[in-house]
């Protein structure tokens, strides 16, 4: 995994949290091609536990017109789970509408894992 941003879109409208876009970092990090996940939900990515916290979180973004910022637990194709920064904007159309939401993330390090020693780099998700 590079440390190039990971980007995902999803729709705002119904069938909200549909992912319509994702890129090659994307892709390369969940080990998965983008048909295999473009047209299902973002929240499938997110562990069960978390999926309610997710949710939320894209809902007030498009309640409240506004940028967040959050850290999520992930998983990957093969079940690691690590956690991604995520900042989460919305799109407008040319009337102000909502139309999307785009999430631009980076990878930190496996859910659970502890940090290494000060001055040595943390392991990068496989």
């Amino acid at each position: 995994m590079s440390d190039r941003a990971i980007l995902v879109t999803y729709y705002a409208d119904p069938p909200f949290f549909t992912i319509k876009f994702v890129n090659q970092e994307y892709c390369e990090l969940f080990n998965v091609k983008p048909e295999q996940v473009v047209g299902r939900s973002c929240l499938e990515r997110a562990p069960a536990e978390h999926r309610d916290q997710v949710q939320k979180k894209i809902e007030d973004c498009i309640e409240n017109d506004t940028i967040l910022v959050s850290i999520e637990p992930a998983i990957k194709s093969r079940g690691t789970t690590f956690l991604i920064r995520w900042v989460d904007a919305p799109v407008k159309d040319k009337t102000g509408k909502i139309i999307e939401l785009i999430a631009v993330g980076h990878s930190t390090f496996r859910f659970g894992e502890k940090k290494q020693a000060k001055g040595k780099r943390h392991r990068k998700p496989e």
